[in-house]
């Protein structure tokens, strides 16, 4: 057995001899410390040698007393050169491509060993993970300029995925359970765009990681979403807006066992936010809008509407029938804040009835309602009570709650109808077993107060003496909303074919979302040749809105125009005697109107109502109108008596 042992080990001998002959430029001290080291590690052949034995090697000279800093600097690296030049013998295919990247001696040197002991032969083989190993052991075996080799090696990748860009292979992510380096993409200008990045962290998306599949798939499609369709952004605001972000989401989910983004609760989303406050956070004053960005994504180009979601975002339907309000719209419909799954899933089953009524339900009178059930469920959460096990004590509770609260007795009776009608639902679709719970009998009794909102003249007479001083988009909205007494939301979405001429009489007509049907009034003629010129010096086309938001083709907000007008006003000092209240202008020419001597039908037609009881809501000053009325018949009929 003796003799058979020192057979092998005189073999071994041969081999790693024979082997080194190739590195003999190394010379004898250099080679016997290879020698010593792999007899030392029982290494039989270089083809043997691992890149965590160079490391060690690295570290064996190093650690060697008899060497001089300068020699220890020398012969640390003469392991590397030795199994490079070792692999170079065999002439592998990838020699030539290396070459043809134009890089330093040193570099290509350090380059050809890392590729070569991971047995690489094309350099299309290179990805994140083996850009993360090269890293890691230029950290062990490089004290100055690591940088340096590590650009070199993404030079060579890049140019590899450059020398392929005009093959027939998709130029795109795709997805694989290993780590993702946004500077290795297969498109030449994207992986070219993230080359110079400086912090290269947040380029690596590591999806071996043991996450939910589900969530690696997410954040994967986002992540190709940015990296390829948002290519317009510049590069510094992509990666530190949308990359970085989306970087610390996906470690912050994996570390905290989210599974599905879709599902993420406010809660969580509060946790997220804090945990980007951690002094090893990169800045970033936007890096919490990533969980909206991403949600809105998933629910958007998911392949069916996901009703499971913790938020719908109303982009996702086409709704008819003027059902969404243009100038307000209503963005989503959030989930996530109620802790109590079983409560949830009722709430989205209600939600999602009545999103499908056609055209019953404006978009705003389900938001009214989700409003006030999502109060109830707050409710019930706090309490930990579910809807199934409520009882009639439970629900009279919630409603004394509601008076507890000084809400006016008009506001309580909206809460209580819509608990009535979420209850109705619940019990006919047999989603609970019914209560028979009495809703109406809990309203309270409505004794109706009219308030006068109306404009006076003098207060009119003030905005007309700074309207001068407006941007002219205001300037026109405003008189839109005095002359003709539009609703705020009207003001907003006019069209530049609102304005008509018959030959003797100006008209206006517009779509009133409220009244669900097109209405159309006399105007002056002087507000007709102002607005028709307007849209004609701005080339506002036949069906494009007159007055637009910051977003190309979308009207003008609402609540942007109110808080327009107020800061101007406040502005030039006119909001210390007046108050600016759109609706104000409504009430006004309602009640010129009526004192002009038109009839409540012809204004209620002019306003756009359905009903003429809410026509005489907006008369203001009626009941002194009709108390003067009186007097002045009686006076008549008195003198009548007298002759």
């Amino acid at each position: 057995m003796g003799a058979l042992k020192l057979l092998q080990y005189e073999n071994y001998i041969s081999t790693v001899a024979n082997e080194l002959s190739c590195a003999s430029f190394l010379g004898e001290k250099k080679l016997n410390y290879i020698k010593y080291f792999l007899d030392v590690s029982k290494i039989l052949s270089l083809a043997d040698v691992t890149l965590t034995d160079v490391s060690k090697f690295f570290e064996f000279i190093y650690n060697m007393a008899e060497l001089t800093d300068t020699q220890k600097t020398s012969y640390a690296s003469a392991l590397e050169t030795a199994v490079r030049v070792f692999y170079e013998s065999r002439e592998p295919e990838i020699l030539s491509e290396i070459a043809a990247c134009s890089l330093n001696k040193n570099l290509a040197s350090k380059v050809t060993f890392f590729l070569l002991i991971n047995h690489i032969n094309r350099i299309e083989e290179i990805d994140g993970s083996l850009r993360l190993a090269y890293e890691k052991y230029l950290t062990l075996t490089v004290k100055k300029k690591a940088v340096e080799y590590t650009k070199a090696l993404d030079h060579v990748k890049l140019h590899s995925i450059e020398n392929s860009r005009h093959d027939f292979r998709p130029r795109e992510l795709k997805y694989s359970n290993d780590v993702i380096y946004l500077a290795y993409h297969p498109n030449f200008e994207i992986a070219k765009s993230y080359y110079y990045t400086q912090v290269k962290e947040p380029l690596f998306f590591d999806f071996s990681l043991p996450a939910s599949p589900v969530l690696k798939g997410q954040i994967f499609s986002h992540l190709k979403y940015v990296v390829e369709e948002l290519r317009d952004l510049a590069n510094h605001h992509r990666i530190q807006t949308y990359i970085t972000p989306l970087w610390n989401l996906y470690r912050f989910c994996y570390e905290n066992g989210i599974e599905d983004l879709t599902q993420i609760t406010y809660t969580e989303t509060l946790r997220f936010k804090e945990y980007l406050t951690q002094p090893t956070m990169p800045k970033c004053d936007t890096a919490f809008q990533v969980i909206a960005r991403i949600r809105k994504f998933l629910f958007l180009t998911s392949s069916s509407i996901n009703w499971e979601a913790n938020v719908w975002y109303l982009e996702r339907f086409s709704f008819t029938g003027g059902r969404m309000n243009p100038s307000n719209p209503t963005e989503a419909f959030y989930f996530d804040d109620i802790a109590l799954t079983e409560n949830a899933m009722l709430f989205k089953s209600y939600i999602k009835y009545l999103l499908g009524l056609s055209q019953r339900l404006s978009i705003t009178s389900i938001y009214g309602l989700y409003n006030a059930i999502g109060n109830f469920l707050g409710y019930l959460d706090k309490r930990k009570l579910k809807i199934e096990s409520l009882t009639k004590s439970d629900l009279e509770s919630y409603i004394n709650s509601i008076f507890a609260e000084n809400t006016k007795g008009e506001a309580a009776n909206r809460k209580i109808g819509a608990l009535a009608k979420f209850f109705d639902f619940l019990e006919t679709r047999e989603l609970i077993v019914p209560l028979g719970f009495h809703f109406e009998y809990f309203k309270a009794k409505i004794t109706y107060n009219h308030n006068d909102i109306s404009v006076s003249k003098e207060e009119v007479d003030l905005v007309f003496s700074v309207l001068d001083k407006f941007p002219e988009h205001l300037r026109l909205m405003y008189l839109n909303l005095w002359c003709i007494g539009l609703r705020i939301n009207e003001v907003c979405t006019i069209k530049s074919n609102a304005y008509l001429f018959d030959g003797t009489t100006a008209w206006f007509q517009i779509y009133q979302n409220k009244a669900r049907g097109e209405k159309r009034v006399p105007i002056p003629y002087e507000l007709y040749e102002i607005m028709t010129s307007y849209i004609k010096r701005n080339g506002i086309g036949a069906d494009e809105y007159v007055f637009q938001s910051s977003k190309p083709g979308q009207p003008y907000k609402s609540g942007t125009f109110r808080k327009q007008i107020k800061n101007l006003l406040d502005k030039y000092g006119v909001s210390e005697t007046y108050h600016f209240r759109s609706h104000g202008y409504r009430h006004t020419l309602a009640t010129e109107l009526y004192i002009s001597g038109s009839n409540m039908q012809s204004i209620r037609e002019y306003l756009g109502h359905t009903d003429i009881e809410m026509t005489k809501q907006y008369v203001d000053h009626l009941p002194n109108l009709i108390d003067k009325a009186n007097e002045e018949y009686f006076r008549r009929k008195a003198n009548e008596t007298l002759f």
